[in-house]
């Protein structure tokens, strides 16, 4: 591990993380607006019922990221967390920080009640299966499907 620190975002945070998970989501070819993607950070960050944000901090620069949203589940017949997005700057990783941040996620999810956390993974993003393997997740077999809506 190194010198970072992790905590839960605050709104003031939102812009900076919103800008870190539009560069990572472009890195997987998703189109997203940093302005669009703060307010919806913003709103997580006002309501902890949304889901929350963590955040890892190089003394006060912003290295990574990870976002949760939470359901009302009824395959798990509770709430769940959705950890949506991770993300560490490429200039940080292999360094704890993914480990932290998802360790962090475990621990504030279940102390609130949470009854499961669900992922997924980009199929060629082999990179982080054995991080989530060592925390304890496991492959379910399924596709995700999506269908969007004009924005």
């Amino acid at each position: 591990m190194g010198t970072f620190s992790t905590a839960l975002a605050t709104a003031s945070d939102c812009r900076e993380c919103a800008r870190l998970l539009v560069y990572q989501l472009g890195e997987h070819g998703v189109e997203a607006s940093t302005e669009r993607l703060a307010r919806v950070l913003e709103d997580v960050a006002a309501d902890i019922a949304r889901g929350f944000l963590m955040l890892a901090r190089d003394g006060g620069r912003i290295v990574g990221v990870a976002y949760v949203a939470t359901i009302l589940s009824a395959e798990h017949c509770g709430p769940v967390a959705w950890l949506e997005e991770l993300y560490v700057t490429p200039d940080y990783r292999h360094r704890g920080i993914g480990t932290a941040l998802v360790t962090a996620v475990l621990e504030k999810a279940q102390k609130a009640g949470i009854v499961a956390v669900d992922l997924e993974i980009d199929l060629d993003h082999n990179r982080v299966i054995s991080l989530y393997e060592r925390l304890g997740f496991r492959r379910l077999e399924r596709s995700r499907w999506v269908r969007e809506f004009t924005k």
